[in-house]
């Protein structure tokens, strides 16, 4: 992120469900890493932590992001993430990573439509601009900086972050399950009827 003083920075966002004596101590260790600007620890409702973002993205701003599953975050990604995010063409664009894994690789793949089980990181630019004139300059800088990131991709990509990126990414996203998922899409919906979506077509 962006500073208000235009430096450069992080924010971490952590959720601990359960009770909150036994959160505090795993939260804490975050809070105090390095010298942090602000940090805050409080117990609030599901729904809150659910639209906690919703304040960053409001209705009439222009927004793309394009997203990719990462094994780890080695010396050589920093270094080009950090190099790309310099480039970012303003200050409300951001660079955002998801932590998977845990819960989510305990799942085989095969048990459910989400694949790529094995990553470790859910990775993605955000470009967020107010002047349509500046289309072009906040896509292609989306897009450069997952470019420079794609060398340490799992290859995969959650589907819930992607957009109209063509057949071949939806593919990406369900991995291995995507042609059980055709012949179910052939079963029940021969037509491709229900296709405004990151659509699997009937095979």
């Amino acid at each position: 992120v962006t500073l208000p003083s235009g430096d450069r920075g992080f924010s971490i966002s952590a959720c601990y469900v359960g009770a909150p004596e036994a959160g505090k101590p795993v939260i804490e260790p975050m809070m105090t890493f390095g010298s942090p600007v602000e940090s805050r620890l409080q117990a609030v409702p599901y729904l809150q932590i659910q639209s906690a973002a919703d304040s960053l993205f409001p209705r009439g701003r222009r927004y793309y992001w394009k997203a990719q599953f990462l094994h780890e975050i080695s010396d050589a990604a920093i270094d080009a993430l950090l190099d790309s995010y310099a480039k970012a063409p303003n200050h409300w664009s951001l660079l955002v990573f998801q932590q998977v894994g845990g819960a989510i690789a305990r799942v085989p793949a095969s048990h459910s439509p989400y694949a790529n089980r094995d990553a470790a990181f859910d990775c993605f630019p955000i470009a967020i601009w107010d002047d349509p004139a500046d289309d072009e300059a906040n896509m292609r800088w989306a897009r450069d900086l997952w470019n420079a990131v794609r060398p340490f991709s799992t290859g995969g990509v959650y589907a819930n972050n992607l957009g109209d990126e063509g057949d071949e990414r939806v593919r990406d996203a369900y991995g291995e399950n995507y042609a059980r998922l055709a012949a179910v899409k052939k079963q029940y919906d021969p037509t491709n009827f229900f296709r405004l979506n990151q659509n699997i077509r009937p095979e």
